[in-house]
């Protein structure tokens, strides 16, 4: 049985918090009124810009991009909240590992750079590191890209049927109590 006092830890615990917050703004795009597609565009246009290295701009790029590929702005600017203090290890080493297979590098080594490892050579290596892992970035941020544009979509539009079915039965149970 937990106490009182470890119940209360545990709303606090940074796991907790980020499966709120994700929770939060997984309704949040579920109410936009836009059409599906359009939603599922912005969506994934903001996981894109939050994925690539965007150097805190990625809010804004994914704001001037879902303008002016008509996609919904406020479902752009959610999704590129994926990318925070949280999750931005995860993106960087993942990115650095897939660069690192597609140009047959030792994923250890660019991992090490990019994570801050000794600096030796850092100059000289930095222009091959940037290109293994901007490589590898764009695979990853492509993938995750495309993956967001479909469970969004077909999130949404389970959402608003299920959203329909129960306004009509609602209909029809006071249709049939009057």
């Amino acid at each position: 049985m937990q106490t009182k006092n470890n119940a209360k830890n545990s709303k606090n615990h940074p796991l907790v918090k980020l499966k709120r917050r994700i929770r939060y703004h997984y309704f949040k795009i579920l109410r936009l009124d836009d059409p599906p597609e359009r939603i599922a565009r912005g969506a994934a246009i903001g996981v894109f810009m939050g994925i690539f290295p965007t150097f805190g701009a990625g809010s804004l790029l994914a704001l001037a991009a879902a303008f002016v590929l008509k996609a919904n702005k406020a479902a752009s600017v959610i999704g590129s909240l994926i990318m925070n203090p949280l999750t931005s290890v995860f993106f960087w080493t993942l990115s650095a590992v897939i660069g690192a297979a597609i140009f047959n590098e030792d994923s250890s080594v660019i991992v090490n750079a990019i994570t801050g490892g000794n600096g030796e050579g850092a100059l000289w290596n930095f222009g091959r590191v940037t290109m293994i892992y901007i490589a590898g970035n764009l695979v990853l941020s492509t993938t995750f890209t495309a993956a967001a544009y479909f469970i969004v979509k077909k999130a949404i539009i389970g959402h608003r049927r299920r959203k329909e079915e129960k306004r009509r039965a609602k209909k029809e149970y006071t249709r049939g109590t009057e």
